[in-house]
This record gives structure tokens, sequence and C-alpha cells, in this order.
């Protein structure tokens, strides 16, 4: 047998078994597949998730026996080619073409013997050894970012490029099209469209193993101008797509939610946590919290395999190839650099912060966990230490920005006040935020420093900017 070859155990069904079936065996093993054989053991033919999920979407339910929706002329190995150079390398050549070409979305193939007899299942890993040119990312693991060319879109899907993932975003590219022209990759595909239209997202789930929703209008100011835009794109066009994901079996579901839910704290000075009373005071926070709670309810269908993830965000920082400067630390950083001038309004109110590329981690934490562990689950987004006040901001701004001028204006302030507990994450996942709140500041700075934005006044930089124009519109 050639040296490190790898046959791993096929745990095959029999052609009367159903959809639901061969997708509870598959369960979230990316790239799985499931060998369908007679009473002899024999190989009648192969399914995968993808082709599942084809036929339940061309009309076919999960009750659908396997021999109706099967592909029966897999390519296979024989155990004459694992054993013999030659016959391996014509084999071998005939798995990479298929699998360069995108005809093959699956990471095993059957090693059969006599009569067809299945021997076991050869992993692409192992035949990547004893192949060249051939580039097997982990499983072909596949995933739709719907928001993917937004503020945190595109660190994410940047991220998720580098980490071997084949991505496919669906963005209407509202406040650009550049976010993503750094991204040279033949595993990058974007669909130009919009989230809330139903031939879009079904468009869009084709062929993906998970999905990341993070397309909406984001922020307490943008929402108030625009509410009948963000009741359709934060909570139907959302909801929407959690059902359709259910249904389709494509179990991976995650949704970016806000520490806004938790609203004004009576108590600013504890920690929340995920079990903490919430108690939204916005119109954003409201539908926040609503979504989350669609998301989970469609856990509790009948699909039981379902595995949505409400992760909280605290307040987003850091440069982005589609930066914002309305959200607070960035403002400071914009401020002082513009103007020379902040106004701090209030002063003593706790936010936390986050870092977009800590979040984009935490995303792919959700990803590569195993299902039971993140399956109807709440996770606070940050760091604990990364919980400010507004006055420790404007602080951090002067370490900066030694000659900037700070106004403080106690008469005014932003009811919402709170702090989180991240810790729940970290135990969990291993999750552990890098960046801190200088880090993205002075990352920021050295962005503006380059001039590498342009004017950063310009309404595409703001998401309350743009939805005011939008309204307008």
């Amino acid at each position: 047998m050639l040296q490190d070859f790898e046959i791993l155990p096929a745990r095959s069904l029999s052609p009367q078994k159903t959809i639901a079936d061969a997708l509870e065996q598959i369960g979230d093993r990316y790239g799985a597949i499931v060998t369908v054989a007679d009473n002899d053991n024999r190989l009648l033919g192969v399914v995968s998730a993808g082709d599942l999920r084809k036929n339940i979407l061309n009309g076919n339910g999960v009750d659908t026996p396997l021999n109706q929706v099967m592909n029966s002329e897999p390519i296979t190995i024989t155990d004459i080619d694992v054993n013999n150079l030659e016959s391996f390398n014509r084999v071998s050549e005939r798995i990479k073409n298929l699998y360069n070409l995108g005809n093959m979305m699956y990471a095993l193939v059957p090693v059969v013997g006599k009569d067809k007899k299945i021997v076991g299942l050869a992993s692409l890993q192992s035949l990547e050894r004893h192949l060249s040119d051939l580039d097997i990312t982990v499983s072909r693991k596949s995933a739709l970012v719907v928001g993917g060319a937004g503020f945190i879109g595109s660190a994410l899907t940047l991220m998720m490029i580098e980490e071997g993932w084949s991505v496919k975003v669906l963005d209407n590219f509202f406040y650009g099209q550049n976010s993503l022209d750094r991204i040279n990759s033949d595993r990058l595909s974007v669909i130009r469209g919009d989230a809330k239209s139903i031939d879009t997202i079904v468009e869009a789930v084709d062929g993906v193993d998970a999905v990341i929703y993070l397309a909406k209008l984001v922020g307490d100011p943008a929402v108030s101008v625009a509410p009948q835009t963000a009741l359709k794109t934060n909570y139907l066009a959302v909801t929407t797509l959690a059902n359709l994901c259910a249904y389709l079996n494509i179990n991976r579901f995650v949704y970016t939610s806000s520490c806004s839910v938790y609203g004004a704290s009576e108590n600013p000075d504890a920690l929340l946590d995920e079990g903490s009373v919430i108690a939204p005071v916005s119109l954003y926070g409201k539908i926040k919290l609503m979504v989350e709670e669609a998301v989970l309810s469609a856990a509790r269908l009948p699909n039981p395999s379902f595995a949505p993830t409400i992760l909280r965000l605290a307040t987003a920082f850091g440069y982005s190839e589609r930066c914002r400067f309305d959200l607070v630390v960035n403002t400071f950083v914009k401020e002082a650099f513009t103007k020379g001038r902040i106004e701090l309004f209030g002063g003593n109110q706790w936010r936390p912060q986050v870092h977009i590329k800590d979040i984009s981690q935490a995303i792919l934490k959700v990803l590569d966990a195993p299902l039971e562990d993140v399956r109807s689950q709440i996770f606070n987004v940050g760091s604990t230490q990364n919980n400010h006040t507004i006055n420790e901001l404007g602080d951090f701004i002067e370490e900066l920005f030694p000659d900037v001028k700070l106004v403080r204006n106690e008469a005014k302030a932003d009811i919402r006040n709170y702090r989180v507990n991240c810790d729940k994450i970290g135990r969990i996942l291993g999750f552990n935020a890098k960046y801190s709140v200088i880090d993205g500041m002075a990352e920021l700075k050295a962005a503006l420093e380059n001039g590498e934005m342009g004017n950063v006044e310009d309404a595409k930089y703001s998401n309350f900017a743009s939805a005011r124009d939008l309204e307008l519109n």
C-alpha cells in the first residue's frame, strides 16, 4: 500500500433510507459523503450534503429515498489502485481534474474491492500528498457571508479566505464596491443582490455549509431615520434566511446581534453576561432582540440538527476596507485627526468595545466548533478588559493626539450605560480578543495619515448619513 495513505471506515446506508437519514449521518462534517450500499455492501452510489440540499430545493422532501437522489456513478478508487502506483496515478489524475474544475465538492472518495464491495473512504488530504498541483483546502468548507463587503464583512471575508474557506458574498454594495478589491482568490465569489429578495437568497445558499448574517442597518441613529428599511433588512430578511437554512439542513447559522440589547443597566458597575436582564432602549436594540428570539425558535422546529448561534457584539472599532466613522472609537480618531477637537457627551457611560478582526476570529471559532457547543448558544463578543467609559476613550485620544482639545459636555448623554462580561466565549470556544482600543486607534491614525480613505466626511463612511440619504431618495 502507498505509504501514509489514509483509508477511513465507511458507514453505509441502504438505498431505501431517506435524505433525512443521510443528513443526520453527515452531521457537521465538512465535505463528508454517505455511501449507499446493498445488503452485500456493494457500492450503489454516494450522496453529499450539497447533493441533498439541491434535491430539497428542487422539491424533494426529506423522506425521499436515497436511490432517487444518489450519484450512482461516483468516482472510486479500487484496492488495486491503492496498491499499484501506476494505477493510482491514473485515477488520481482524474480526481485532480474533477476537483480543480469544481465538479467535486466533497473531501472523501470511496475505495472498493472485488465486485464493488466497499473497503472504506479515501481522504483527499491523503491524495494531496501524492499529487502535484492539487490545492485541497480542509474539507472544502464553504460559507455564505451576507453583507460580506461591509465594515465587518470585508475583514471577515479576507480572514476566511486566508483560513482556507470558500466564501460566497451576498451584498448590495450600498456603501461602495471597492472593499473586496484586495482579495485575489478563486475561492471568493460575489452575488450582487438584496438579502430581502427570496429569489436571491435561494440562489445564494446553493452549495454552502454555513451562513453568516451581517447585512443590516447598524446603529441606533441609522435605524431611527430608516425604520421601515431596518425592519425589512434587520428582521424579515434574516429570519427568512434562518428558516430557509433550517429547511435545507445548512446547520451552521451565525447571527451577529449587539450588546445594545442590554440597554441601560440599573447597575452600570456590574458586568452583564448572557443570562443578564435585557432591556433595549432603542429601536435598533429591540429589533436585534426580536431577531434573536426568532432565530433561536427555528432551532426548535423539526430539524434537530439546525444550530444557530447568536453573537452579541460589543461596539466595533478598527480599520476596514469599508471603514465607518459613526462608531465612537473611530469617530473620536477621525475628529481628532481632522479637526483637533472632540466634544464628549456625558462621559461616565460605559461602553464595551471590540476590534473587527476579533469579531471575525470569534465567528471562525463558532464555525469550527462542534455543533453541540454552539447550538442555540448566545455569546458576548469582546473583551471584559475592553469595557471603557466615554471619558476613558477621550483619555486614550489625548495620548495619541497630544494637541487635541477635549470638550466635556455633561449636560447631554446617551442613556445607554452597560459593561459586559465576555468570559463565556473564551471558556467554551477558546476565543480571546487580541486588540485593545489603543491598538485600534493607532491603526486608524496611521491609515488617516497615509491618506488611504480620501474624504472621510463622505456619506459612505457613515451608516447614519447613508440611511438618511436612502430615506430621502
